[in-house]
């Protein structure tokens, strides 16, 4: 029987050759692109769950009088042993620190080679088997144990000893001022996988750092991770953090509660980090959950829009098959047999539809990597997979079982007697998902279109210094006591350079997070310490930058007292309490350096605030030192070239050379500064273009939908449309009778979704801290353009039925 089931089904794809192929390259589009973006979810679902499931990370928040000052995810180095010690719930314990905090610009030689490497850590020697590292040489419990020790990745092996055996080999790293370290090299790891919130290169033995930092409380620049036995509660463990702490910070911390100032420090699971954690001082750039959920629900409306297709063309085109449901019927056929004949139907039209969409994902998912920017295979999240698969099946049954149900409900007595009418709720429920369909297609057309314009707000807004035209060049990692005049020679020679107009140093460029800071406060008023970014700079990177000065002036070689002096940007100075820029010159401040230096500053120039990072974020207090005059030996250091020429292939090949005649074994790492600070938005981009791109497919798939129904709806009307047209009716009447319900369709489904779609979209932007204002043609034009391209899609048969002349379609009455 099933058999004869399947023979029939395949007969009626045959017969019915359009029908069939909108139906099932509807379904095989909509379930690819479904596919497509579940991957892609599933890989930013996937973050860290090849590790242990108890790890935990360590992180502080800071308020002010009840208010959050802070949220960061470094804290302090004497964490983790000290709950190690002191919390029997703490199996193991380990802290990771990046070696820019310890170091400026740190530089691997091997031999005459030298490189930047942006990966390289300092770890405990429990850090390896805390991750989960898979070792290919080497013993990841004693590989970190001794000084002077390094394990590093395969590609790292592979780069720094080819063709040779990397273990036991010596690296020689370049810290900086602070000289050179020979490094062993006792480990070897594959490289860490794409979806981990930390990926390394380089791990150093933390006992390579010349100081025990064990007892260290008060420097915050390091990740502190622990791991719990499998029988431990998290929030039991962060109930003892605040007797935890009183333990070893409690006079610390009675002194700062009596300035309002409170902080705690809470567990964060590692599964949670890249999608759920946005802190100060991240290790790298982390997702966003809210994207994730708006891409699934993108998969479940271009699915759904799908299958609304397939029910819709499936019950419109009914009436053409109840003639045969009725002799079927007449001759012996229960409704239960032809409920299964036509759900084997249904179930046909998936399956083809579904091996056409499991080989269109598979033959775009390289584009799609690509395209997406994500190194993701074709693996589901477990339960996301089972989910998928789950709708899939109930979506099969529903889209099938309905026009079942409708086409064996009709009476075979008035089938055969051609009286055979739809009932009033289908044509409700069609009409409701049609809606549906417009409601949908307006809604990811609006969502498009938010991102798109909130991208070039962020990009077209006034950041407050310039950018353009602004070659960086990173400092040289491998230094000694002749660096300054090194340094002041390539700055001079460069300046010499006709397309070099301006050369400056600084501890940190536009689009970086200022990770250095410490705290200021007035003579006057010591309880009101309040803590600031710093930028170490020299005299002319104010003026390279075209930064504003709302008062006061600028760093001067002519001003011997500047190396006490200080310039604060508006926000610091409103911190401390002056009420304009004006009152802040000339004021004595206190800079906190540590509990035994208190250091004096003069204010003499307040600049406006600007942009150092996107307007994602909110513009955070900062100040300005001379370099030169601080002790900012471990801050960043770059070369910042302000050029004046169009002709970059010269203009590098000439800086190239006298960086080299300046620093001949460092190496010369550069980028563009406009491209590096654009690079913040890269996966707001990356996003836009995912959403636009299933937008056009869902609306491409409604689209051909409303291409096969208004082809079904025309072909009913052809006996009316031609009695209309004898009794006088005109090609606009045609028309118009035609389209006028569609309309109507659009102009309900607009008046339900834009609403929900502005709603939506207020709630997307509350995440920027500089966000763009919602025009109102960001709600017109999608409404607009959907309206188009339904016209433009029923158009062809609407035309072909209005000009068709009446006797073809009157002849054989």
């Amino acid at each position: 029987m099933f058999k004869n089931y399947l023979t029939i089904a395949y007969r009626n794809l045959l017969k019915n050759k359009v029908f069939s192929l909108i139906n099932i390259l509807g379904l095989a589009i909509g379930m690819a692109a479904c596919l497509l973006i579940l991957q892609y979810v599933s890989f930013e679902l996937s973050y860290d769950d090849f590790r242990k499931p108890n790890i935990y990370r360590l992180v502080e928040y800071s308020y002010q009088d009840g208010e959050m000052m802070s949220s960061r995810a470094q804290t302090t180095p004497a964490i983790a042993p000290a709950m190690k010690r002191d919390l029997p719930e703490v199996v193991s314990a380990a802290r990771v620190v990046h070696t820019k905090p310890l170091m400026s610009d740190p530089v691997m030689q091997i031999d005459d080679r030298s490189f930047h490497e942006d990966k390289i850590y300092f770890a405990d020697s429990s850090f390896l088997e805390l991750f989960s590292y898979h070792m290919l040489q080497g013993d990841s419990e004693k590989a970190l144990t001794q000084p002077n020790s390094v394990v590093i990745s395969a590609t790292m092996a592979h780069k720094y000893f080819p063709n040779q055996e990397a273990l036991n080999q010596m690296l020689i790293f370049h810290q900086g001022e602070r000289g050179k370290i020979p490094l062993t090299v006792t480990g070897i790891f594959e490289d860490i996988r794409a979806n981990s919130h930390l990926h390394t290169d380089f791990l150093i033995s933390f006992n390579t750092i010349p100081w025990n930092l064990d007892e260290v409380w008060d420097w915050g620049n390091f990740y502190n991770y622990i791991a719990l036995s499998s029988d431990s509660n998290p929030e039991s463990v962060e109930a003892k953090i605040p007797d935890f702490l009183k333990k070893y910070l409690g006079d610390y911390i009675e002194e700062a509660r009596k300035t309002g100032f409170t902080f705690d420090l809470d567990l964060q699971p590692i599964q949670n980090i890249h999608l759920d954690s946005d802190l100060q001082a991240e290790a790298e750039v982390n997702g966003s959950r809210r994207l994730v959920e708006f891409l699934t629900i993108v998969a479940f409306f271009i699915l759904l829009i799908a299958w609304i297709n397939y029910l819709n063309l499936t019950t419109t085109k009914s009436i053409e098959r109840a003639k045969e449901i009725g002799i079927r019927k007449v001759v012996g056929s229960t409704r239960s047999q032809l409920i299964r004949q036509l759900m084997t139907e249904a179930l046909l039209i998936n399956l083809l539809a579904m091996g056409l969409a499991f080989t269109f994902s598979q033959l775009l998912s390289p584009a799609f990597r690509n395209f997406s920017g994500s190194n993701f295979g074709f693996t589901f999240h477990p339960t996301l997979g089972w989910g998928a698969l789950l709708l899939f099946l109930s979506g099969t049954l529903l889209a099938g079982l309905y026009p079942a149900f409708v086409l064996t409900g009709y009476q075979p007595v008035k089938v055969l007697k051609g009286k055979i009418q739809h009932a009033k709720q289908g044509l409700i429920l069609r009409r409701s998902l049609v809606i549906f369909q417009f409601a949908a297609s307006i809604a990811l057309i609006i969502g498009t279109l938010a991102v798109q314009q909130q991208l070039t707000f962020m990009r077209q807004q006034d950041l407050g210094l310039s950018l353009k035209q602004t070659l960086i060049v990173k400092g040289p990692g491998m230094k000694d006591s002749t660096y300054q005049s090194y340094m002041t020679y390539f700055k001079n020679e460069a300046k010499q350079l006709p397309s070099v107009q301006q050369v400056v140093v600084s501890s940190n460029v536009p689009g970086q997070e200022v990770s250095w800071g410490r705290s200021f406060y007035l003579p006057a008023n010591p309880e009101n310490e309040q803590g600031a970014n710093i930028i170490a700079v020299d005299e002319d990177f104010l003026d390279l930058y075209d930064v504003k000065f709302l008062s006061g002036r600028n760093f001067s070689e002519s001003f011997s007292t500047d190396k006490d002096a200080v310039i604060f940007n508006e926000s610091a100075i409103r911190l401390l309490g002056f009420e304009n820029p004006e009152s802040a010159i000339g004021q004595t401040v206190i800079w906190h350096e540590d509990d035994q230096n208190h250091l004096s500053k003069v204010i003499i120039g307040v600049v406006d605030n600007f942009h150092q990072q996107s307007l994602k974020k909110e513009i955070k207090p900062l100040i300005f030192a001379l370099k030169r005059y601080i002790d900012a030996h471990w801050a960043g250091e770059y070369y910042s070239l302000k050029l004046n020429t169009k002709n970059y292939p010269a203009a590098m090949k000439q800086i190239r050379e006298n960086w080299k005649q300046a620093f001949p074994n460092s190496p010369f790492d550069y980028f563009f500064l406009d491209d590096f600070f654009n690079a913040q938005y890269h996966a707001d981009q990356q996003f836009g273009k995912i959403f636009s791109l299933f937008t056009s497919l869902a609306i491409f798939i409604a689209c051909l939908g409303l291409f096969g129904l208004s082809s079904y709806m025309t072909l009913q009307r052809t006996k009316e449309i031609g009695i209309r047209k004898v009794l006088g009716a005109s090609l606009q009447d045609i028309i118009k009778l035609l389209t006028q319900e569609f309309i109507k369709v659009i102009g309900v489904a607009s008046l339900i979704i834009l609403p929900i779609a502005y709603l939506a979209i207020h709630h997307w932007l509350e995440n920027y801290a500089y966000r763009m204002y919602i025009p109102w043609w960001l709600l017109v034009l999608p409404v607009l353009l959907v309206w188009f391209l339904a016209m433009l899609t029923i158009s062809f048969q609407t035309l072909k039925a209005a000009l068709a002349n009446p006797i073809e379609s009157l002849r054989y009455e």
